[in-house]
Parts: structure tokens; sequence; C-alpha cells
């Protein structure tokens, strides 16, 4: 499975920035380092109730979780390389302590996305809990 770097991706960075519109650019910028996986656009790895089609597979090596995502949207994308970027890489338990939710909010991100996409996300990180959570 193909993973995407997310190094750059940095929720301070996303924290400091100025304004919504600079943080919007910081998450289309981000958008832009989930590259496209057709491979990944399968029924199974398909998140329901996403207004956007949006894929995400897991594996777990080494007791650790690594999420790959695909979308068409690089607003979605962009939010979901935070969400990995927080997720990738950790273990069970360190996933089950980790509040993805409440680390988005305090950045604020919440009140400036359309409902759509706050739903979307909401599923994105539901998924990412439930998939982590089995295994």
């Amino acid at each position: 499975m193909k993973y995407d770097s997310l190094e750059e991706v940095s929720l301070q960075q996303l924290l400091l920035a100025q304004s919504w519109q600079a943080q919007y650019r910081l998450i289309t910028d981000w958008g832009k380092l989930i590259q496209p996986k057709p491979e990944l656009q399968q029924e199974q790895y398909l998140i329901q109730g996403c207004e956007t089609p949006a894929w995400l597979a897991h594996q777990l090596i080494d007791n650790r979780h690594y999420f790959t995502f695909d979308s068409h949207s690089r607003v979605i994308n962009g939010l979901v390389a935070i969400v990995l970027s927080l997720a990738n890489g950790r273990t069970s338990v360190e996933l089950a302590q980790l509040d993805i939710v409440a680390t988005l909010a305090e950045a604020g991100l919440a009140k400036h996305l359309t409902p759509s996409r706050n739903n979307g996300l909401q599923k994105i990180i539901a998924r990412v809990a439930e998939l982590s959570s089995s295994h």
C-alpha cells in the first residue's frame, strides 16, 4: 500500500495561522500531499456518509497503525492529511488516548467548514477509530 509523506503537515503551524484564509491555504496545500490512489477506490475502502467519495485503507505493521486515503476534494484531502499526520505510526493504546476531534476543534476548524465537510470529516475520524480499535 502506498503512503503519503505528511512530514510537512504541522498542527502547530495551523494553530499559528493568523486568519481563516491562512489556515485554508495551509489545508489546501496539504491536500496536494495526498496523491491520487485509483487502486484504493474500491467499495471495501469507501467511507459511508461522505458527500464526496472518500476511501480509507488501514494496515497494522509492527503493532502500529498506518492509514492511506484518497478523495477528489483537495480540502478534504488537506483535512485528512492533518488527521493522518496525528494517527499514522501510533499504537492502539496511543490512538485510543488521542482525541482527534478535540485537537481539530482547538484549531477552530469546525466553525469555518460547511456542515457537509464537517460531517464527512467526522465520518473519516470515526472510521480511523473503528479500524484502529478492531486490530
